[in-house]
């Protein structure tokens, strides 16, 4: 019997031990995670304060949600969406700054947002953010985010508004199959009801809404379905 028992605990004991610390393990990175969305959250609901009201956002506004969005992320540093988050903050940085210091939160921008398209590439809106931010700096990569925000959302509302926009202000330098893309997306954007209405005010603010409704019935061949807001400004 002796010699069971110390068998028993020479096999059984280190097990025991180790579903101990698994156990805590588990207990601790739960709290982690649970503590990280509550950060995240809380920055989330800020950013959604200043988009109602812009005006009242400050810098110290923002250095303080960075700082609450920096902790999400360095306790859940594998959350892809904390990181676009983080974005957003550092475009809301940009907008405050003067033109010599928004280049910078520009950038930091863009490798939040590339840092979670690496842990999650087929999310569609995160290149669509890179878009953006892209188009304000260099524009170096802007065909290739539109190219991916293409073919991981070529229906989602934020893609079709965001790809239709900046392909019309870069109309000029886009080759043909470019141009064919940015006006697909502004008819989608033109027929979505999540977006055709401010797609419509923006092209008519930008005086492009003749020629893009022009240019989108002119193919309409290309597209499923006709797009009313056009059909109704050209009659």
């Amino acid at each position: 019997m002796t010699n069971s028992k110390v068998q028993y605990n020479f096999y059984f004991k280190p097990l025991r031990w180790l579903a101990i610390f698994g156990a805590l393990a588990m207990v601790y990175f739960s709290f982690c995670f649970g503590v990280a969305s509550v950060y995240a959250s809380a920055a989330e609901k800020n950013i959604e304060r200043w988009s109602i009201r812009p005006d009242s956002v400050t810098l110290e506004n923002v250095s303080e949600t960075k700082t609450i969005a920096l902790k999400a992320i360095s306790l859940q540093p594998s959350h892809p969406h904390y990181f676009n988050i983080l974005g957003k903050i550092y475009e809301w940085e940009a907008f405050l700054k003067n033109s010599t210091d928004r280049k910078n939160s520009l950038i930091h921008a863009k490798n939040a947002y590339l840092e979670s398209a690496s842990l999650r590439p087929i999310w569609p809106d995160t290149w669509a953010d890179l878009i953006v931010v892209d188009s304000q700096l260099d524009s170096k990569n802007i065909v290739q985010y539109i190219n991916k925000a293409d073919k991981y959302g070529p229906f989602t509302p934020k893609v079709n508004q965001t790809v239709s926009q900046i392909g019309l202000i870069n109309w000029q330098l886009f080759t043909s199959p470019q141009k064919k893309l940015a006006l697909d997306h502004a008819a989608r954007a033109l027929t979505h009801p999540k977006t055709r209405g401010d797609m419509y005010r923006y092209l008519k603010s930008q005086g492009q809404l003749h020629s893009v409704c022009t240019a989108i019935v002119k193919h309409s061949r290309d597209y499923n379905k006709n797009v009313p807001l056009c059909d109704r400004f050209l009659q």
